[in-house]
């Protein structure tokens, strides 16, 4: 009897795989026939559900930024309900959910524009994905007028948090927030 295949949740289940080697092994010095054994497939196989490395890495950052956030949010007040403090809470708690991974997903980034240019970066769909999932998080759960300063200040305090070594004080990273923005 022939054996079927969801080819859908194949696909996904190959760009979930390849999010854990880009994240490991960077996407520059990566070949994709080292990332077709990493994956324990064969290419051919792999190029029938992806056409390209890139493709395969826009899909894995689709993977990588669609996490489910509405565990850690759902119970949270979104921009539009809530009050200063709950506001501050929320870019704090978004701040605790990206942390954990920031070092090893701003690496693979550096990395992989590296290989496509700074010029291309504001064009690129892989960093679209990403950036657009970020600033719809803060402008969903901070504040829409803001979100681009917010995503800046973001970038920073995680940047700093690994720079210096530290895991940065909720009452830090909050008098940041008020210092720069007026929510």
């Amino acid at each position: 009897m022939p054996k079927f295949v969801d080819h859908e949740v194949m696909r996904r289940k190959i760009a979930s795989d390849a999010t854990k080697i880009f994240l490991e092994h960077g996407y520059k010095n990566l070949s994709m026939r080292q990332l077709c054994d990493k994956l324990g497939m064969s290419k051919s196989n792999v190029y029938y559900y992806y056409k390209s490395k890139d493709d395969l890495f826009k899909a894995s950052t689709d993977i990588a930024v669609n996490f489910d956030n509405s565990s850690l949010l759902s119970s949270r007040p979104t921009s539009n309900e809530a009050n200063l403090d709950e506001k501050l809470e929320n870019f704090v708690t978004i701040f605790n959910l990206l942390s954990p991974s920031f070092f090893q997903e701003i690496k693979l980034v550096y990395d992989y524009i590296d290989v496509i240019g700074t010029q291309s970066v504001s064009e690129d769909p892989a960093m679209l994905v990403a950036n657009e999932k970020y600033l719809s998080m803060l402008s969903e759960y901070v504040s829409e007028k803001h979100c681009l300063t917010l995503f800046t200040i973001m970038l920073g305090l995680l940047s700093t948090q690994i720079l210096r070594g530290i895991q940065l004080d909720r009452d830090f990273i909050i008098e940041q927030v008020k210092k720069l923005v007026d929510l």
